[in-house]
C-alpha cells in the first residue's frame, strides 16, 4: 500500500472522485447540557473504487469549543491531508462556521481484489470515542474521467516548501452528465502565504460543468477560508479593504456559477487580495469574460496569481486592522489542446507535443491601466522568470514558450 502512495506523490495515480449516495454509519450518541449532542456523521456516505474524499460532519448543536480528535486506523490509504499523505490523525475545534464542522478524508484507488474499510477513531473531549467506517470497493474494470487521471492535476504549479505557504484544494459537487448524478470534483487549488494574509495563486480547472446562470450572492458571503488558521487571513467578512483597493477574486465568483456550495467558496478570504478598483471592474474582468469563452471539452487549465515586488512597501489593512501587503502585479497562465476535444480517457496532458498544445500567459500591474489583455501577453515560461513558480510542469518546455495571441484573440 506504501508503494501505491508514493505512487499518487510522484504523479502517477487516478483521480479522487467521491459519488453521492447513502450507507449507515456509526455515530456518537446521547445529550449533554454543556456540549450539546457532540455527534458526528458521514455527510458523502458512499466511497467509491476509485481514489476520493469522504467527509465527516459534526452535529450543528454541538457546542462551539468543544474539542475533538479523529485517527484513521485502517491504514496508509487514507489521509486527513490532502497534500501530505500520512496525517493520520486530525484534532480541532468545533466552531460557529460550517467549515469547522467539516472534516475531509482522502483516500486512495483501491487497486485489490476486494473491498476495504476506511476506519475512523472519533474522540470528543470528555467522551468516549466511537468508532465509523465505510466500505470501499475493488477498483475492477473503472474507466478514468478523461483529463484528471493523474496527480498531480495539470494546472498545479510545482510545490515550493515554504514555512509560511499553505496548500489547500476545495471540493465541490459537479453534475456529470454521462452518468446522471454529482459526483465530487476539485474546485480550486491555491498557495497561501500568511505573510501576505493571501495567496500566490490559485489554480483551477475551467469546463462548462462549472459555469451555469446563478446570479451572484446579495450580500458577498465573504468567509474564512475553513482549511486555513482564521487569523492569518484578511477579515473580509467586515467589509473590503481599507482606502482604495477592493476585493479582488483570483478564482471568479462567475467562473463557478453552476452550484451554491462552488460559488461560495469563492468568497473565502484565501481567494481574494487587495486589488486595484478600475482595474478589477475592468480591464480584469473583460480578461476573465474571454478565459471563460476559451473554456473547451478538454478542459482549459488555469492558474490565476498576485505578484508582490519586495521593493515595494505599499499595504492596506482589512476592516478588523490587519495589515495586507498590496500586490504590485497580476498574472494568469493558460494551458489546453489546440483542438480542444481531442482527449481520451487515461490521457495525460504532459504526453502531447508541443504543437498540440497551446499556452499563453498575462502580466499586468495592479494599478488603473489604459491597456488591454492583449497587450498583457507574455509566455508561461517569461512569466515563470518572474515568479520563480514552475507552472504546468508536465508540459513540455516547448509549449511553455508560445505567446501567440492569434491562437486566443
Amino acid at each position: 500500500m506504501r508503494r501505491a502512495l508514493n505512487r499518487l506523490l510522484s504523479g502517477r495515480l487516478g483521480l479522487w472522485v467521491l459519488l453521492l449516495g447513502g450507507l449507515t454509519a456509526c455515530s456518537s450518541g446521547g445529550d449533554d447540557p454543556d456540549t450539546g449532542s457532540a455527534t458526528v456523521n458521514w455527510e458523502h456516505t458512499t466511497m467509491t473504487s476509485e481514489a476520493g474524499v469522504a467527509r465527516l460532519r459534526i452535529a450543528d448543536d454541538a457546542v462551539p469549543g468543544l474539542r475533538y480528535t479523529a485517527e484513521i486506523t485502517s491504514g496508509d490509504w487514507a489521509s486527513f491531508g490532502y497534500w501530505s499523505r500520512y496525517e493520520l490523525t486530525k484534532s480541532g475545534e468545533v466552531g460557529t462556521s460550517l467549515g469547522t464542522r467539516l472534516i475531509d478524508i482522502y483516500y486512495l484507488d483501491n487497486t485489490e481484489t476486494t473491498e476495504r474499510t476506511l476506519t475512523v477513531r472519533f474522540t470528543f473531549e470528555g467522551r468516549e470515542p466511537v468508532v465509523l467506517s465505510l466500505k470501499q470497493p475493488a477498483l475492477g474494470n473503472v474507466t478514468p474521467t478523461p483529463s484528471e487521471t493523474t496527480w498531480s492535476w495539470p494546472e498545479l504549479p510545482a510545490k515550493v516548501e515554504n514555512a509560511n505557504w499553505s496548500y489547500v484544494t476545495h471540493f465541490c459537487p459537479v453534475y456529470d452528465q454521462t452518468l446522471g448524478k454529482e459526483v465530487t470534483k476539485r474546485n480550486f487549488s491555491l498557495c497561501f502565504d500568511k505573510t501576505k494574509r493571501a495567496s500566490w495563486w490559485v489554480a483551477y480547472p475551467m469546463h462548462s460543468v462549472y459555469l451555469g446562470s446563478l446570479s451572484r450572492p446579495n450580500p458577498d458571503p465573504w468567509a474564512f477560508d475553513p482549511e486555513i488558521e482564521s487569523s492569518w487571513q484578511a477579515n473580509l467578512a467586515l467589509g473590503s479593504y481599507s482606502g482604495s483597493p477592493v476585493r479582488g477574486h483570483q478564482v471568479a465568483n462567475a467562473d463557478r456559477d453552476a452550484n451554491r456550495t462552488m460559488q461560495y467558496q469563492t468568497f473565502y478570504c484565501s481567494n481574494s487580495t487587495p486589488q486595484n478598483y478600475d482595474l478589477n471592474g475592468g480591464a480584469w474582468a473583460r480578461l476573465e469574460g474571454k478565459v471563460r469563452n476559451w473554456k473547451c471539452n478538454d478542459t482549459l487549465y488555469v492558474v490565476t496569481g498576485a505578484y508582490w515586488d519586495p521593493a515595494s512597501s505599499n499595504k492596506t489593512t482589512d476592516r478588523a486592522g490587519n495589515t495586507c501587503p498590496i500586490p504590485t502585479h497580476y498574472f494568469k497562465v493558460l494551458a489546453r489542446t489546440v483542438r480542444g476535444n481531442v482527449r481520451k480517457a487515461g490521457d495525460k496532458l504532459g504526453d502531447y507535443k508541443a504543437d498540440e498544445l497551446q499556452t499563453i500567459g498575462f502580466w499586468v500591474e495592479n494599478k488603473n491601466v489604459s491597456t488591454e489583455a492583449q497587450d498583457w501577453v507574455m509566455s508561461v515560461e517569461e512569466i515563470e522568470q518572474k515568479t520563480g513558480f514552475t507552472f504546468f510542469p508536465s508540459l513540455p518546455a516547448a509549449a511553455k514558450k508560445q505567446k501567440n495571441k492569434t491562437q486566443w484573440f
